[in-house]
């Protein structure tokens, strides 16, 4: 329908340049005289033009867009770059160059973003704007859409190349000050249950072979000295696990809920902590056992398009989960603490070592309820100018 009506509209403004040109040329020759033929001659260029523009193809070629940085989270600011050579034939008079198919992502860039050139001979063109604080999610161009008329606005050509291009907007990061989890009870200070490793990038000894040494342990120096099989120690280190959960059946300061959970994804992980993740909205996924920055660049990806859209509320969710939860500290990020969250709390909390719930807040939000604790539970309210000190603020009586 949309092509019916751009042939229709093309074809009436090719009609109206006939009717331009028999109209003038039938005035001079009735009327004749100099000013008549003089308006006729002077019309006759443009007329000329005009028909030739509405058959001549046009060619626009190596069209390319560049998204600076590569590399984007919510609220940052991308430059995006166009470049495009004109390999049309005929010299092109005015040109509008305008994307096609971006959304609202951007809170400052709405509708399309257009440029207007005077081309003639030219053939290579760059164009580049701005987008201001970008919103998480995916942001997906579609094409270019060029126009390009005569000098009166007779001939409108319209030529659409499409370049399909998605950038993935990433939750916003803030530094997170590592602290294994040690929880502060009504009757006293327990740490999270830890399991025993073996860091095998530090060796502090050797000894005598036993049954049961993997074979990349031996130390084949010592076997070379005395002919006898000796392994190398390694330095124990203890490894907390934490099962770390988000809340999508609120909306309330959701944003906040996923920087703060992609925040601390990110801390734990560079920091070589045991951390598992659960997405809880209508694409539920469970990622164990996060330790590789491959692993975690999956879950940033996964964060960055999750929406408030759990049909189910999270303290069912939660409770279907109770079998990986009991052996790990399970830590809640919300937005709102809601009564069915307070009763899951009150209900299951012997199932698990521990259970710390961030209830987040926007930045000037008030907070009334600082605090929360009972049992092995803790609820923490917290602002997004506190986010630095999350875990800190878990250690606080």
């Amino acid at each position: 329908m949309r092509k019916l009506k751009a042939y229709l509209r093309g074809g009436g403004r090719f009609v109206i340049i006939i009717l331009l040109a028999i109209t003038t040329f039938s005035y001079a020759m009735f009327q004749g005289g100099f000013v008549s033929w003089f308006v006729f001659y002077s019309l006759t260029p443009f007329l000329l033009y005009s028909l030739l523009l509405s058959f001549a193809p046009i060619k626009i070629d190596e069209l390319h867009r560049e998204i600076t940085p590569s590399r984007l989270h919510r609220g940052d600011s991308a430059k995006v770059s166009v470049s495009f050579r004109n390999k049309t034939w005929i010299p092109l008079i005015f040109m509008t160059v305008e994307e096609v198919g971006t959304d609202h992502l951007s809170g400052k860039y709405q509708g399309n973003f257009s440029q207007i050139y005077f081309v003639g001979w030219k053939r290579k063109f760059e164009w580049s704007y701005e987008l201001d604080d970008l919103k998480r999610g995916k942001m997906q161009f579609q094409g270019i859409q060029f126009t390009f008329t005569d000098f009166f606005g007779w001939t409108v050509r319209t030529k659409m190349i499409e370049e399909n291009k998605s950038v993935v907007i990433l939750p916003k990061l803030t530094t997170i000050k590592y602290k294994p989890l040690q929880m502060q009870f009504e009757h006293g200070g327990v740490a999270a249950q830890f399991s025993m490793v073996k860091d095998t990038s530090l060796v502090t000894g050797i000894r005598d072979y036993q049954s049961g040494d993997r074979y990349s342990w031996i130390h084949w120096k010592s076997f070379a000295k005395n002919e006898t099989l000796r392994t190398k120690e390694f330095e124990d280190r203890q490894t907390q696990d934490l099962f770390l959960a988000i809340d999508q059946s609120s909306a309330k300061n959701f944003e906040y809920a996923v920087d703060l959970t992609a925040s601390l994804l990110q801390s734990v992980i560079v920091n070589h902590g045991d951390i598992s993740f659960l997405s809880t909205g209508e694409k539920r996924g469970i990622f164990p056992k996060l330790k590789s920055q491959s692993r975690l660049e999956k879950v940033m990806q996964h964060l960055a398009v999750i929406k408030p859209d759990s049909i189910e509320m999270i303290d069912s969710i939660l409770a279907k989960e109770m079998g990986l939860i009991n052996s790990a500290t399970l830590v809640l990020v919300t937005g709102e603490l809601s009564k069915e969250l307070k009763d899951f709390f009150m209900n299951s909390a012997k199932f698990a070592r521990g259970i710390v719930c961030f209830v987040v807040a926007g930045k000037g939000q008030k907070v009334i309820e600082k605090r929360l604790s009972a049992g092995n539970v803790k609820v923490i309210h917290i602002t997004v100018d506190q986010f630095e000190n999350a875990f800190t603020e878990v250690m606080k009586p």
